[in-house]
């Protein structure tokens, strides 16, 4: 794959992502009776009466983490994955004071640690509703971190460690697997890491380049720190299991360029065309033709999927999604020219309310 580094990269990243206004706008067909024909689930079937409802909800490919679970989704035809493999580095990620001290309070870092932890989710529900908080996606502040600790990739030059991790999960992968799942591929503050060896890579990237230090370009950089990281990560698993098939979710938000996933050599690319929190019907149209159109810019035997995060648990701060809500962004997906769907949290699939809806649009005949 050819990454860009020079400034006309810049361009394009900021430029010719963002033309979507106009796409998809068109678009005005039924959904009628249009179904997916493929869901991938960010769910595991936990035992006998969770695999036939995910099974019977159209769950087609989906995550397994013991060989019972491997065995439930063999026995209700659904094609299982074998766990979800995070990125390994021996550094913490580095952020700007603002941005840190925005994680700590989200965080309740200043927060007695006497204090239950119900009213501790009191305060970090109120806290993150205040801040507009957004859980690494669709980012709406200029300032913004995700919860979740990830280490930097960029500082564990050698892979070793993620290597030996991947090493590990496949050696423990049953017989007959389709391949593995991956997440949360990026950086805390949908940004950057600015510890000093992610520094020094950077001013050796502009030396190199013969660039300026441009936001443009420093966003460049990082972009294609995380496709690089992917990629190896990638080629490693296919040296070592040629057929397995690599299941992605571009997560955290890269807000310079929320949709590069293209650029990135899996298998299954899942790429987020509606958010947790409620985007409009003319957002998600065009992100997911955005998807689908240029899916294969880079590597022809890629698949990008649109990806759709749902949650229903109204006391939580991620915003809660009805099944009336859901309904609707999959009509408008399927509109879009959308026929695989990937989701999260899976498990909601198998709710009441939800499940009927997904019956609806992605089921085939129920399992026996």
């Amino acid at each position: 794959m050819k990454i860009l580094h020079l400034p006309a990269a810049a361009a394009i990243l900021f430029a010719g992502f963002f033309t979507f206004s106009n796409l998809g706008a068109a678009e005005n067909k039924s959904a009628g009776n249009m179904k997916f024909k493929r869901l991938f689930c960010w769910g595991y079937p936990g035992n006998e009466m969770q695999a036939k409802k995910y099974a019977d909800a159209g769950v087609t490919d989906i995550i397994t983490a013991t060989p019972k679970q491997y065995a439930l989704a063999r026995k209700y035809g659904m094609t299982p994955y074998w766990k979800v493999f995070l990125p390994k580095g021996p550094y913490t990620q580095v952020m700007t004071p603002e941005e840190q001290k925005y994680s700590d309070y989200i965080n309740g870092a200043d927060l007695d640690k006497k204090i239950s932890s119900a009213d501790r989710m009191k305060i970090l529900h109120r806290r993150r509703v205040e801040k507009q908080y957004r859980y690494g996606g669709d980012s709406i502040t200029e300032i913004s971190a995700i919860t979740t600790e990830i280490p930097c990739f960029s500082s564990d030059k050698d892979l070793t460690l993620s290597k030996k991790a991947l090493d590990e999960q496949l050696q423990s992968a049953p017989e007959g697997v389709a391949g593995i799942f991956m997440d949360y591929f990026g950086y805390i503050n949908n940004k950057g890491c600015y510890c000093q060896n992610c520094l020094r890579k950077y001013r050796k990237f502009l030396k190199k380049n013969k660039l300026a230090d441009t936001p443009q370009n420093k966003a460049v950089f990082y972009r294609n720190e995380i496709v690089d990281y992917y990629n190896k990560v990638i080629d490693h698993v296919k040296s070592k299991r040629p057929a397995y098939k690599i299941v992605i979710h571009v997560y955290p938000l890269f807000k310079p360029d929320p949709l590069y996933g293209n650029r990135i050599r899996a298998d299954y690319c899942g790429q987020t065309v509606a958010w947790y929190f409620k985007w409009d019907e003319k957002k998600i149209r065009a992100y997911t033709d955005f998807v689908l159109r240029h899916a294969k810019d880079y590597y022809k035997t890629a698949e990008g999927i649109p990806f759709l995060g749902i949650n229903h648990d109204k006391k939580s701060s991620l915003k809660y999604k009805t099944p009336e809500e859901l309904e609707s962004e999959l009509q408008t997906i399927l509109r879009a020219g959308g026929r695989t769907l990937m989701v999260c949290t899976g498990s909601v699939i198998i709710k009441d309310g939800y499940c009927e809806v997904f019956r609806k649009y992605c089921s085939k005949e129920p399992s026996k």
